[in-house]
């Protein structure tokens, strides 16, 4: 037979309604319990009710994942994929399912409209995106990541994309880069939008110039990462130094490079943003700006269950800090050029 909440609270020596309270994520529980009951709850293999507790609650036990771009692109992509574990752990401790949907026309409400699941969590979301508005005005609880500074009424999770850039600008100067370029992402992007005005600042406090020709618009794809680069080497001279606006993208610059000719990080370094798995697996291993994609997806279930049970957030925008993780496609500019 399934275990059920009383066998949790023997085991536990707490009482039924704490590990009811527990369960469902209601405050008055300490930590130290909550982690206690949480423990046993897995290790009993609990399962609740749903359909019961769905009746009670008169909403569905799930929580919506949107994505708006292509399945094909979502899968390929490990950004989503490090941020999906976090918003399934949280979900799965609290008896939780996730329902998704990717790219198409369909109002980003229909999934709570259709009673298929109680909020959202919107990935990657555009900033010029009506559909965002659309679904918080109707009323549906919502939590993006990252935010939109168009609707900051809206709760969401960001990581310190300022401070992410201008990390990457230090380090790169350190070494000794004058002439460094940036290859971003779409411009109605926030990672876009904030990573831009890290890397002029980052310029900026280092004394250096920012060259409109050293920043160009990309798809955050790795062959958008590819052609973007093609296009840096093809300047007069070229940069001895290129941050990329994600890892994935990162993957195409390198492979230009080589093609071109040019040795990473000899001829030229690579500085990447995210460090997804892969990143450290790379010929070289890529330096990178770490963000917390776990974190960040623990954090927005954790605010959207909370909205959902009429909870007040403690933070309604929290920002996570990134760190730099230095590996071997950084160095000091070379002095002889690519291979002949």
């Amino acid at each position: 037979m399934s275990a059920t909440i009383k066998d949790i609270a023997r085991e536990a020596g707490v009482s039924i309604a704490t590990v009811s309270r527990t369960l469902n994520e209601e405050d008055g529980v300490g930590p130290v319990t909550r982690e206690k009951v949480l423990a046993i709850s897995r290790r009993l293999h609990y399962f609740p009710n749903l359909q019961a507790r769905s009746l009670v609650a008169q909403k569905p036990q799930a929580l919506g994942i949107v994505i708006p771009r292509t399945s094909d692109f979502a899968f390929s992509n490990p950004y989503y994929g490090e941020i999906l574990k976090g918003i399934e752990k949280k979900t799965r401790e609290s008896g939780q399912f996730l329902v998704f949907s990717f790219s198409g026309e369909e109002s980003y409400a229909r999934m709570v409209q259709h009673g298929l699941a109680s909020g959202v969590i919107v990935l990657a979301n555009r900033m010029d995106d009506p559909r965002v508005d659309e679904a918080w005005k109707m009323g549906v609880p919502l939590v993006l990541i990252p935010g939109n500074p168009r609707l900051p009424r809206i709760p969401s999770v960001d990581v310190d994309n300022l401070n992410g850039t201008i990390q990457a600008v230090d380090h790169l100067a350190g070494l000794g880069h004058r002439r460094m370029a940036f290859l971003n992402g779409p411009a109605d992007s926030k990672y876009s939008v904030e990573r831009t005005v890290g890397f002029r600042r980052g310029l900026k406090k280092k004394g250096l110039p920012f060259r409109k020709e050293m920043v160009l618009e990309s798809d955050f794809t790795e062959q958008g990462g590819y052609e973007g680069m093609k296009q840096f080497l093809s300047l007069s001279p070229p940069p001895t130094a290129v941050i990329v606006i994600n890892d994935f993208s990162a993957m195409g610059a390198l492979r230009a490079a080589k093609e071109r000719g040019y040795r990473i990080p000899k001829d030229i370094s690579l500085v990447g943003f995210g460090d997804v798995p892969f990143s450290s697996m790379t010929d070289p291993p890529l330096t990178t700006v770490r963000e917390p994609f776990q974190e960040m997806g623990q954090e927005a279930a954790g605010m959207l269950l909370k909205i959902v049970h009429g909870k007040k957030l403690p933070s309604r925008h929290p920002v996570l800090p990134v760190e730099l993780a230095i590996r071997e496609s950084t160095a000091p500019p070379g002095k002889k050029g690519r291979k002949a």
